[in-house]
């Protein structure tokens, strides 16, 4: 049993002076009359899903809440969920490639692969386990909200929701009516098709269908750089729903859905030319809700199974690999029941159970360079079966005529791990292994006035071992003859949380400000336990859990408002919005006791703060124009790129990135009462920077030529020009 329990310096400080002087300025916007609900802004009253599982008015929960609605995706034109966030700031995204991003929330970080059972920060569809956390494979063209919940999220989700919870809501037949189809291209080769349409076939029965379909060619980087080669891309998407209300508070809904990225170039940490890969996510699901008035109960009954595959076509002509092909493939179904039992007016209990059985399956295929015989080695993943079940309960309460609203849950899960025989594994001891955990969580949320809301929560959160973590044994391409080998003793990884936080909705303007603070325990990494050669390349390291903790402390802030009726601009609209994280802490102690440098002992992988700035102009529906500023604040981090002795003293070494922004502009005409044209410029400045790699493409180059499989360093997409048009019908 695992009981859970203006310079750099000044920038943080400008940023939040930034946001809460806009703020400041929104009593007076808070008088207009507009309703908040035509202008676009959150409301206390809306419902949300994803905190316990169930629509729950905002103002009842505890924990921190970032909803991006349907209007709002529409509006961003972009073509990946990763892009959508981060537009709003919500994490820090890795972007190693157009088809792979880790994310990071609250220092608890998604697996660099997307593999969302080795990370922290669990992904849903439509309330379930997507199969992914890769949100650069999912696509926003068939999503009707984002929901986000920041922090640990595992008394209703269980494992790996340490981080948060971000839950991708699809679209259907009572979502959607009409039909929309839209066309639209941009520099570089980039072309992108969508089409939808939903209907009421009848009083009780509605469906929904949508498709879309994406090409990209290589794209330049930032001013100074030269093509990224080997940065293309394909992607398609498709999902059918149908919806049946059987009776008066009875409903029935039907999705199955596929979602991928195809042929999309890798570059990586060697700036490779050739390797490639294909990432796909499909799934069908059933989702029954209901309620018997007479006896108080809510119901809900989720069954779903989900295919998620990642198929790389690498390999490393510098490590004398010409081709290294891994696929993995995860398979499962699963079941989710929900009941709400509503005991007194003020009273409810909401007991659940997860079910899911999976089954993860590799292979592993390389040849050499010459053509001559190549050792074989084993998979990323070590194939293997899970039966996970769960139970949870939640006790809420309300006092004081609904102000107060208070929370209570635990939920104990149990991961049944058996490790299955992986091509060249030779697997050792116990091959089934149980894990059991018990986790907690409680809140309070508080009206102090009908506008203002006060929470606060404590939460804890937990990760069990993979089988790969347990009795893995794998090289990576760049260095193959480096082992990694699992570890039988490992412990689940442990999060707790306290957080407080308010909640501001005066008409036209949402404001919300949330302080936490997070430590994670036992954290998996890697040791090296036999230093076999000079250098590292051939070294072998094992799995073990850190002897110390990490631990991140910091504000987060949302704010978003219409000030155009303050200023009696009659049938027209003047936003602003703001979203941003300030972490004044993030120290990492015992998990990379061979790191070097000042900055070491640094949490790494995310942004110390980082901000997403959107004010926007809308002339009577007739045509609009938005500003987008995106602020990436410095990142530490000790990269896998092999850089020259002057680019760092030694390969441990920890680097600091530096802060850069980036801004973004869109714009769209209404030509029709249905039809619309629409464009935009994304890095309008034309910056050369990257999120994570350190290596940019520019000159002096800071690579090393040895370690290179075609290019010298990794840019973001420079300058970026598209358009396109919508039509309705």
């Amino acid at each position: 049993m695992l009981a859970i329990h203006a310079g750099r310096r000044n920038a943080p400080v400008a940023f939040l002076i930034a946001v809460l002087t806009a703020a400041l300025l929104s009593p007076a916007a808070a008088r207009a009359q507009q309703a908040a609900t035509e202008s676009g802004v959150t409301t206390l009253d809306q419902l949300v899903v994803t905190g316990s599982g169930r629509p729950e008015p905002l103002g009842k929960i505890a924990s921190t809440v970032q909803v991006i609605g349907a209007e709002e995706i529409r509006e961003s034109q972009s073509s990946s969920v990763t892009e959508l966030l981060k537009e709003r700031a919500v994490g820090f995204f890795s972007n190693w490639t157009p088809g792979q991003t880790s994310i990071t929330l609250r220092g608890a970080r998604s697996d660099g692969q997307g593999r969302d059972y080795r990370g922290q920060v669990l992904v849903l569809l439509n309330g379930r386990r997507a199969g992914s956390a890769n949100l650069s494979k999912l696509s926003t063209n068939q999503l009707e909200r984002i929901e986000i919940i920041r922090g640990p999220a595992s008394v209703a989700y269980g494992n790996q929701a340490m981080g948060g919870v971000i839950n991708l809501i699809t679209r259907n037949g009572r979502s959607v009516e009409g039909g929309t189809a839209s066309i639209e291209g941009g520099s570089y080769q980039y072309g992108q098709m969508t089409a939808e349409y939903g209907t009421a076939f009848s009083d009780n029965l509605a469906g929904y269908v949508g498709a879309s379909g994406m090409t990209s060619g290589d794209y330049d980087g930032g001013s100074g750089s030269s093509t990224q080669i080997n940065t293309s891309s394909n992607r398609g998407s498709a999902l059918a729903a149908l919806n049946w209300d059987l009776a008066p508070n009875h409903r029935l809904d039907f999705t199955v859905r596929t979602d991928g990225v195809y042929d999309v170039g890798f570059r990586g940490s060697s700036w490779d030319y050739d390797n490639t890969g294909d990432r796909w996510n499909q799934s069908v699901e059933l989702i029954y809700a209901g309620m018997l008035e007479d006896h108080g109960i809510d119901l809900n009954a989720h069954l779903y199974a989900f295919r998620d595959v990642d198929s790389f076509h690498w390999g490393s002509e510098a490590a004398g690999v010409d081709t290294d092909d891994n696929r993995r493939e995860l398979t499962a179904y699963g079941l989710r029941l929900t009941s709400e039992l509503h005991l007194t007016e003020a009273t409810a209990l909401l007991l659940g159970f997860d079910g899911e059985q999976s089954r993860l399956r590799s292979t592993r295929d390389r040849t050499s360079v010459s053509g001559a015989p190549i050792a074989q080695v084993a998979p990323y993943d070590n194939n293997e079966d899970n039966l996970l079940t769960a139970g949870y309960a939640e006790l809420i309460q309300s006092f004081f005529d609904d102000r107060l609203t208070g929370r209570a849950g635990v939920r104990y899960t149990r991961n049944a791990i058996s490790l299955q025989d992986t091509p060249n594994v030779n697997l050792g001891g116990e091959t089934d292994r149980t894990f059991d955990g018990t986790t907690y969580g409680v809140g309070l949320a508080y009206a102090v006035l009908p506008d203002l809301k006060a929470r606060t929560s404590y939460a804890t959160g937990f990760r069990s071992p993979t089988g790969s973590e347990l009795a893995g044994e794998f090289s990576p391409v760049l260095a193959p003859n480096r082992i990694t080998r699992g570890n039988p003793s490992l412990d689940a990884e442990q999060s707790q949380q306290f957080e407080i936080g308010l909640t501001y909705v005066p008409g036209n303007l949402f404001f919300d400000v949330a302080v936490f603070d997070q430590t994670i325990e036992h954290r998996m990494t890697r040791e090296v336990i036999d230093a076999r050669g000079p250098g590292t390349s051939d070294d072998i390291s094992q799995y073990v859990n850190a002897e110390g903790q990490a631990r991140v402390q910091g504000i987060e802030v949302q704010t978003q408002f219409n000030v155009a009726p303050w200023l009696g601009l009659a049938g027209q609209r003047l936003t602003f919005g703001a979203d941003g994280t300030w972490n004044f802490k993030m120290r990492a102690d015992g998990i990379d006791r061979q790191d070097s440098g000042p900055h070491a002992d640094k949490l790494q992988r995310f942004n110390a703060y980082q901000a997403a700035f959107r004010l926007g102009y809308e002339w009577r529906d007739s045509w609009g124009v938005t500003l987008i500023g995106l602020l990436n604040g410095p990142m530490y981090y000790d990269t896998e790129e092999r850089l020259l002795g002057s680019a760092e003293p030694a390969r441990d070494y920890v680097h600091r990135k530096d802060s850069y922004w980036v801004f973004n502009l869109r714009g769209h005409y209404n030509v029709a009462d249905r039809i619309t044209f629409y464009g935009g410029i994304d890095n309008l400045l034309d910056k050369n920077e990257h999120p994570i790699f350190i290596a940019l493409d520019k000159q002096p180059y800071i690579s090393d030529p040895s370690a290179s499989n075609g290019g010298r360093g990794n840019s973001m997409r420079g300058r970026f020009f598209f358009a396109g048009m919508r039509v309705g019908f």
